[in-house]
């Protein structure tokens, strides 16, 4: 059977964009595990310093201001303000050194994505979260899991995403 020039250069067209799309796929999976390769590095090197790094008093945030203000709120069943965020973010990152600049330096964080984190590692429980942050506890499961696997590339449980939180 022949083929006509038209059903040639059809053929000729669709194996291009075939070949193309494969390449770009291609090109496209190894630039997300270079990413991930480089997320992963970063997550080592932090984990690393953090066992070197001489801790300031830990215990000092669960006395701070902030902390008896949130204690309060959840007595309350109040939601904190804009000023509690920025104090809270203050308090971790004077005794958790460069906390913020970790995550962000991770994954580009949602303000809900950060806020979560905070509260994980000030080691309030996530239904309170729910409360302080004003969504619901499927909300902040969903985003626990959801920031593992983002990070980590691969499928994790919210407690993966706590534990990783208070190991940095």
């Amino acid at each position: 059977m022949l083929l006509t020039n038209r059903e040639l250069f059809l053929l000729i067209i669709c194996t291009v964009i075939y070949i193309t799309l494969f390449i770009l796929v291609i090109q496209y999976s190894r630039r997300k595990i270079q990413l991930l390769q480089s997320r992963l590095d970063n997550i080592h090197a932090m984990q690393k310093i953090a066992v070197i790094e001489p801790r300031k008093d830990v215990n000092s945030v669960f006395s701070s201001p902030v902390y008896l203000r949130i204690k309060q709120y959840l007595n309350e069943g109040r939601s904190m303000t804009e000023g509690d965020w920025t104090e809270l973010a203050e308090a971790v990152n004077s005794i958790y050194t460069g906390f913020t600049e970790k995550l962000y330096s991770l994954y580009n964080m949602s303000d809900q994505d950060y806020r979560v984190s905070l509260l994980i590692k000030i080691r309030i429980q996530p239904k309170d979260i729910a409360t302080l942050t004003t969504h619901s506890k499927e909300s902040v499961a969903s985003t626990r899991s959801r920031l593992y696997q983002k990070v980590f590339g691969k499928k994790g449980s919210t407690k993966d995403w706590d534990d990783f939180i208070l190991s940095i």
